[in-house]
């Protein structure tokens, strides 16, 4: 019994002692002045290119019964166009006492790409390929996702499924009705033009074409060609392609061969010096059009060019090896050692040696007499040149390119506007960037205006200058 009562004083004791202290502590706590925080996010997260706003916390400084609210200051810059993680400091200023909250803010990626499907159905190909659809899909990070279109066939609910995943794994999806009878026909292009006109006795180097099928990709394409170069009149080269579904397309080219008449309007596009850097995109351009040119060369570029000229159809001619006016008209000599030696270095690039040739600066040139000692060079080389079995051209068109004109607008206008009713012969610089940005142009003008391009040969018009040295 006493034990009982013991025991229950005891407890009484220890029960008002821990009254005593949370009554003592509770007291202190709720009456000590100090930084109290109301609401605070340690983490925040923004979307991509979203509109960032600070998110202090709301803290005061004080007890439980006042309670003075603290503006934050905050420090650190959340850029929203960069995905990542951001460190942002809040800091709280009152009197000498200073209190300070870190918060993580996080910008992420978290829209979805939105997918846009024009076809309400999606052909399964016999071969078990799914056609491609009119889709166009854009998000908000990666932009254009073309190329990350997923198709697959859900056999179990004889769907197409289309999705689409950008860079941040946000997904979407779509499902589509089947169709499984192929009615496509291949798609066929051409290279180049759909009609080309040349004259009697060119040669031509089909482009092809290519064929594109909604099922079976690329496919062959059978090409029959009748064209007869040595006889005038109109052709056609016939494309034709079939699809494994039995869908054929056919496409033809016009061939058309012209005689080479009195008054006929032919170009001759001729270039100089080169090769050079820009030779490469010229002759893009001119196999863009089938257009075939003469190029007058020297021995400073490169030979891999010069070769390039001769596969694709174009005449090599000579332009002397050095196109050093100094050494070239200081004597007869100096001048056809050097032509031969241009001549000679053709021939192991391509297997032939050039007779047509142009005179640095032409056959007009008085820069000669500065040099020559005056023996009068260019009379003499004049006749010399014909007489050791070489041919000669200048030109009756010139782009300007070698003068005062350095605009690809001022080169296309001199060229057409000084164009012949007969020949032609252009002088243009492959080692001219702008002068080369023109010749597209050129060509456009001259196929729309009836004109007909051409290479230089042994038996071409010729157009030589007035010799004045």
């Amino acid at each position: 019994m006493k034990n009982k009562i013991f025991t229950k004083k005891v407890l009484i004791f220890l029960l008002v002692i821990v009254f005593v202290t949370i009554v003592f502590f509770g007291s202190y706590y709720l009456l000590k002045n100090d930084f109290r925080i109301k609401s605070f996010d340690k983490e925040y997260s923004y979307n991509y290119k979203e509109e960032f706003k600070y998110v202090p916390a709301e803290v005061c400084y004080g007890n439980v019964f006042s309670c003075k609210k603290i503006k934050s200051i905050n420090k650190g810059k959340v850029d929203t166009s960069k995905l990542g993680k951001y460190n942002i400091k809040y800091s709280y200023n009152y009197k000498d006492k200073k209190y300070v909250l870190n918060q993580l803010v996080y910008v992420k990626d978290s829209i979805k790409p939105v997918l846009k499907i024009e076809d309400k159905k999606a052909l399964l190909c016999p071969n078990g390929n799914i056609s491609k659809l009119n889709i166009t899909v854009t998000d908000n990070y990666d932009k254009d996702l073309s190329n990350k279109i997923k198709y697959s066939y859900n056999k179990d609910k004889d769907r197409v499924i289309v999705e689409v995943t950008d860079s941040n794994k946000n997904t979407t999806y779509k499902e589509l009705e089947v169709i499984k009878d192929d009615k496509i026909n291949p798609v066929i292009e051409l290279n180049g033009l759909s009609t080309r006109s040349f004259i009697v006795g060119d040669t031509y180097t089909d482009e092809g074409a290519k064929a594109i099928d909604n099922c079976d990709g690329e496919l062959k394409v059978e090409v029959s060609n009748n064209v007869d170069f040595n006889k005038p009149g109109d052709y056609e080269i016939v494309y034709t392609a079939k699809d494994s579904s039995g869908n054929e397309s056919k496409v033809s080219r016009k061939i058309i061969v012209k005689a080479l008449e009195t008054g006929s309007r032919i170009v001759y596009l001729t270039f100089d010096d080169g090769p050079s850097e820009y030779t490469s995109e010229l002759l893009d351009i001119l196999k863009k059009y089938n257009v075939k040119a003469t190029f007058f060369v020297t021995g400073n570029g490169d030979d891999r060019l010069i070769k390039r000229e001769f596969d694709e159809g174009h005449t090599i001619a000579l332009h002397t090896n050095s196109h050093n006016y100094s050494y070239l008209y200081s004597s007869v000599n100096n001048y056809f050692d050097d032509l031969y030696a241009i001549q000679n270095k053709v021939k192991n690039v391509t297997g032939t040696s050039p007779n047509l040739i142009r005179f640095p600066g032409g056959s007009s040139n008085t820069v000669s007499m500065n040099y020559d000692g005056g023996i009068g060079i260019m009379s003499i080389l004049t006749r010399e040149v014909e007489a050791r079995g070489f041919r000669y051209f200048d030109w009756n068109v010139s782009s300007g390119d070698a003068g005062g004109t350095e605009s690809s607008d001022q080169v296309y206008i001199n060229v057409i506007s000084t164009l012949k009713e007969g020949s032609s012969i252009v002088l243009q610089h492959d080692t001219k960037k702008f002068s080369i940005d023109a010749v597209e142009r050129i060509i456009k003008y001259c196929e729309e205006n009836g004109y007909t391009f051409a290479t230089l040969k042994e038996n071409s018009p010729g157009a030589h200058h007035g010799v004045n040295n």
